[in-house]
């Protein structure tokens, strides 16, 4: 018998979890409200370039700290009292029409990293963070990211865990960003929305709006 190929294995992993989490109509993720406005849309016309993202070492590496970290958080935190959710999905309506009448509502969807509740029934979000090098900490759309996931799922604040060769660290988001703000960025075209998309984006290779 052959060994098994444990690469093809591991992507085969990863592709299958892209395809559950295919777009819905009607439908608005979290990570779309802190990105380029043209990213939902290519995704569903050249799904290919977006697929290739699969096959990036960096990637999987990301994947792979993620996926780690909050095995290890889960064991330490629920020896303390704490229970532990991990990539806890929720949702909300949002009404478009007090900005724009007869837009109607969306539905708003996120998958938070973990979800903590503490023994007094705070709950507290964890975003796990894994880059290549350091920066000025944190970055701007993580921290969009935090405040969205604070009103989504109620929480008392998003602690965004960022892991880069230089360090380990944390920062605590306690801001929630208003449910008018979110209807904001659903209707507003932002492309890109932050001057640095476009170097690691799969589709500035026919993208008009390119920088």
């Amino acid at each position: 018998m052959a060994e098994p190929n444990v690469v093809a294995e591991l992507y085969s992993f990863f592709r299958s979890e892209r395809q559950k989490h295919s777009r819905e109509p009607g439908v608005v993720w979290v990570t779309d409200l802190v990105s380029c406005s043209l990213k939902s849309r290519y995704s569903l016309e050249y799904p290919e370039l977006e697929l290739a993202e699969l096959f990036n070492p960096v990637l999987i590496h990301g994947t792979l700290v993620h996926r780690g970290l909050e095995e290890l958080l889960k064991l330490i935190l629920e020896q303390k009292g704490v229970k532990v959710e991990v990539e806890l999905e929720g949702s909300m309506e949002v009404d478009l029409s007090d900005l724009t009448p007869g837009s109607g509502k969306v539905l708003v969807k996120g998958r938070a990293d973990m979800i903590l509740t503490l023994p007094n029934g705070e709950k507290h979000g964890v975003e796990i963070k894994s880059m290549r090098g350091d920066a000025p900490l944190p970055l701007e759309h993580h921290v969009d990211q935090a405040r969205v996931y604070n009103t989504l799922f109620n929480l008392s604040s998003t602690i965004l865990v960022y892991i880069t060769p230089e360090r380990i660290t944390q920062y605590v988001e306690r801001e929630r960003l208003p449910v008018g703000e979110i209807a904001k960025r659903i209707l507003e075209q932002k492309a890109p929305r932050y001057p640095w998309e476009c170097k690691y984006c799969p589709f500035s290779v026919l993208c008009p709006s390119k920088r």
